[in-house]
């Protein structure tokens, strides 16, 4: 990812738009952060808040029309927040934060006619910048018309209290008889600025003509302007004006554009996406007294608030949510990560944990796709050669394994010598459930008696994996088989293998087995208590299979309990991407929030994701379960495993040989090693992922003279062995039942010195 890449990423993003109250804002207050502080009952870091970017805040916080409430979410849903009437009681409640902090003096002057509040925000914003400013007021004190304001509303020693803070920033106040061309040309300054909220004279005025409504500029070279009647909001209108003649006037001394990157006022403009289903509405709180709120009333009215955020993705994504930030700073976070050359790359494992599910992009407003992001991010490590090698490892392993000799198979149907459809089951229904495999051909047969069987994998973890190089290659070699076959309809039983082929093999018209099974129809029964049907996340985007299985169900009479995000909003089971094998722990959260969202028993028409979600505890079916209830397995059943699946993927192809009068050839010498494995063990290798038949191999190479260690008090043993980059231990017991095995690890040092 290159630096124009990243602003086309962090452009999709748009959880830092401002919130309308925001962008409703002149002054760009931070509204949402005030009002969530109030919530809080924080009233100092309200304070701050406002502080942070009113100027005067004592006196513009009691003035403030609240232009944001015209654009607050809320507004239909009980009304809009009354953040004029927060931003009083805050200001009244609290005490100024400190002294205003102040750049180094600059040496070019500006005068400042007028002392109404357009005048003084200038004064205010380039005093801070260091330029020393000369306001020139009428009467004994300056504050224009703000010196008429009921003390209610204003009191005067709030103002003169402000006008001192204002002063000690080096402003300079002059009280002049007339505010008039007279007294500019008696006092020359570098740049100069009319208040018209304040009475400026007649031949004053004639000089000024109309400003540029952006820069507030006048024709003549160095002259602004502001404070211009006829806007809706009198105070906060003059306020907002002061601060962008205060932008000019600055960029005017220092030689600069006045318009070059300017950023300019929203209106209440913004592009986050607030989502509001679901959002009861709220009353606004009524104050009680003629003071305004109380400090109770203020923190009800503030936890009306809505706290608008996109963040959609973030909400139904257990992955995002756990990184701590959203789609544009995960951008950032990826192109920072690719740009290291040495040293450690922190977000490796982040990168490799995306399901690739797809629901951010649904969700998204603008379609940002973290799926994409991670894909082109994992192909770029390992086109670098940066990606860890044990990332993927034993996916991949898994996906080689399904496609040697051992696992694959491709055949007509007994007895055919051509086929014009052929079952693709995929490996992980083929590991997790043989005979239901085998049952499901046996109903094609019957609907089509020429289709063929292929197990293989659909190359989905070398995809997934960013091995764009190996998933062309295998894809290209699956073609070729295919047209040796006579180019037949591929069925599959997989919506991860049924998506692989349709994106990237066309040309085997692909379709789903719950398509021909709903269209054919099945002799079953339902449970008859309701289930939760989770869509594969695979099958986010193909419509006609969620169809075909839920019309299967509803031929069966099976009733659905709801469950919250299903269809194109399907989460996902933590397998896919990848996420299980780069990051275990953020894969059985995934699982844990997906069952905690019906209190009802799972189904599924994905085998992976049954045995995903089965590992939480959660009572869980597959489809084939109802559909034929002679091979139906308990939906308490615990997860299959890995060790199971490999061993049932060359099970069922002996079967389906077996059905044609061949075998499968010798088996591996170390395939009859017999193992005694106590379920806490086996819990372990699951987790190490370590396979039994890696441990077979192993005891099979110590049996056959490898070097071990042996524990000469109590016949403990332990053996070695290098099985391609990895080198696996076992300690373990001989016995007369097998090889009790105590332990398993593995790691990829080379141990030098001789063989293992």
């Amino acid at each position: 990812m290159d630096q124009k890449e990243l602003r086309e990423w962090e452009a999709k993003c748009i959880q830092e738009e401002p919130p309308a109250c925001r962008a409703g804002c002149p002054l760009n207050v931070d509204a949402r952060a005030f009002v969530l502080s109030m919530a809080r009952g924080d009233l100092d870091a309200a304070r701050a808040v406002l502080e942070k970017s009113m100027p005067l805040a004592a006196v513009t916080a009691r003035l403030c029309e609240a232009p944001c409430e015209v654009y607050c979410i809320r507004k239909d849903l009980g009304g809009a927040i009354a953040v004029g009437g927060l931003e009083r009681l805050c200001i009244r409640e609290t005490s100024p934060k400190g002294k205003i902090p102040r750049l180094p003096a600059r040496p070019r002057k500006v005068a400042v006619i007028g002392s109404g509040p357009s005048s003084l925000t200038v004064a205010f914003d380039l005093a801070r910048k260091g330029h020393p400013i000369s306001v020139y007021h009428l009467g004994e004190k300056p504050g224009g018309w703000l010196r008429g304001l009921d003390e209610s509303i204003l009191p005067q020693s709030v103002l003169d209290a402000e006008l001192q803070r204002l002063g000690s920033l080096h402003v300079t106040f002059v009280a002049v008889p007339a505010l008039d061309a007279a007294l500019i040309e008696a006092h020359p300054a570098d740049a100069v600025y009319v208040g018209q909220d304040d009475t400026i004279a007649p031949d004053l005025l004639d000089l000024l003509t109309p400003p540029d409504p952006e820069t507030m500029a006048l024709e003549r070279p160095g002259w602004f302007t502001g404070g211009l009647a006829g806007r809706e909001f009198r105070f906060i209108s003059a306020v907002s004006q002061g601060r962008e003649a205060a932008v000019s006037i600055d960029r005017f001394l220092q030689n600069a554009s006045l318009t070059s990157s300017r950023v300019p006022l929203r209106d209440g403009r913004t592009d986050l996406f607030t989502q509001t289903f679901g959002i009861e509405p709220v009353e606004r709180v009524v104050p009680s007294g003629q003071g305004g709120f109380t400090r109770d009333e203020a923190v009800r009215e503030a936890g009306r608030c809505i706290d608008c955020q996109c963040l959609e993705c973030v909400k139904h994504c257990v992955y995002l949510a756990e990184h701590g930030g959203y789609p544009k700073s995960y951008a950032r976070r990826v192109f920072n990560n690719s740009a290291i050359v040495q040293g450690m790359r922190q977000a490796n494992t982040f990168i490799n944990s995306c399901s690739m599910c797809g629901q951010c992009e649904t969700l998204c407003p603008n379609d940002f796709s973290m799926a994409d992001m991670c894909l082109d991010a994992r192909r770029e490590m390992v086109n670098l050669n940066r990606m860890p090698p044990s990332a993927h490892w034993f996916a991949l392993e898994e996906m080689r394994s399904a496609k040697d000799a051992q696992a694959a198979l491709i055949r007509h149907a007994p007895g055919a010598s051509a086929s014009d459809a052929i079952f693709f089951p995929g490996c992980q229904l083929a590991g997790i459930r043989p005979e239901q495999t085998l049952r499901l051909y046996d109903r094609l047969l019957e609907i089509e008696p020429r289709t063929g069987i292929w197990l293989d994998c659909c190359a989905a973890p070398a995809h997934w994996a960013g091995r764009q190089e190996e998933f062309v290659a295998i894809l290209s070699e699956m073609e070729k088989i295919w047209s040796g076959m006579g180019r037949p309809m591929v069925v599959t039983a997989c919506s991860t293998c049924l998506k692989m082929f349709r994106e990237h093999l066309p040309a085997f018209g692909a379709v789903s087995v719950w398509t021909l099974l709903s269209e054919s129809g099945v002799q079953a029964s339902s449970t008859g208590r309701p289930l939760a049907l989770s869509d594969p996340c695979t099958s986010r985007h193909d419509a006609q299979t969620r169809d075909a299985v839920r019309s299967l169900l509803a031929r069966l009479g099976q009733p659905l309990a709801e469950l919250p995000m299903s269809g194109e909003l399907t989460e996902c089971c933590g397998f896919g991407g990848l996420m299980d094998n780069a990051n275990p722990a953020l894969a059985r959260k995934v699982a844990q929030a997906r069952v905690a969202q019906s209190e009802a028993d799972f189904l599924t028409y994905c085998a992976m994701c049954r045995e995903q979600l089965s590992r939480t505890g959660k009572p869980v079916l597959h489809i084939l379960d109802l559909l034929f209830p002679e091979t139906a397995r308990p939906a308490q059943e615990p997860p299959a495993g890995i060790s199971a699946r490999r061993v049932n993927r060359r099970r069922l192809k002996d079967e389906l040989l077996a059905r044609h009068g061949l075998d499968r050839g010798p088996k591996e010498p170390w395939e009859d090693v017999r193992l005694v494995v106590s379920g806490e063990v086996a819990a372990m290798l699951e987790e190490r992922r370590i396979l039994e038949d890696d441990v077979r191999r192993v005891l099979f190479a110590a049996s056959k003279g490898g070097r071990v260690l042996r524990h000469a008090g109590d016949g403990r043993i332990i053996a070695a062995s290098r099985l391609g980059e990895v080198t696996f231990w076992v300690e373990y017991r001989e016995g007369e039942d097998g090889y009790e095995i105590l332990k398993a690890w593995s790691h990829r040092m080379r141990i030098t010195g001789g063989d293992l």
